[in-house]
């Protein structure tokens, strides 16, 4: 019976990791009829950036719009934020948690984070 129970409990380890190894996975369901579009975008920021958590070099932001969302995949502090499109006067302006990645016509992207220590912005422009 503890040979029974000690294979059971293996088994049963073996399984949990792997379901933690998916739990990186996210589906988000968008009930609509208009397509879905996708769009990856090639970014570069200044020195700020990287010290905020963004990549330092060329990185890639993917938009996601449809179904009365909007929302921006950024990489930052090495994990993958989705930023959803909020409220902004021009250009489009997508916020997560403390950070803001702020496109504006013409004048590139402002990425930002409000902290105990402060805001810090960082200035960054598409990379080809």
């Amino acid at each position: 019976m503890r040979a029974s129970l000690k294979k059971t409990l293996a088994g049963l380890t073996v399984l949990a990791c792997c379901a933690f190894a998916r739990a990186t996975d996210v589906t988000i369901h968008l009930n609509s009829t208009e397509p879905i579009s996708r769009n990856t975008m090639k970014y570069q920021c200044d020195g700020q950036g990287s010290k905020m958590g963004l990549p330092a070099g060329i990185f890639s932001v993917e938009y996601i719009n449809g179904a009365g969302n909007s929302l921006a995949i950024v990489p930052v502090a090495g994990h993958s934020l989705i930023f959803a499109n909020v409220t902004s006067g021009s250009g489009a302006r997508y916020a997560a948690g403390s950070y803001i990645w702020w496109e504006a016509g013409g004048r590139g992207v402002t990425f930002s984070s409000d902290s105990i220590a402060g805001t810090m912005t960082s200035e960054c422009h598409r990379a080809e």
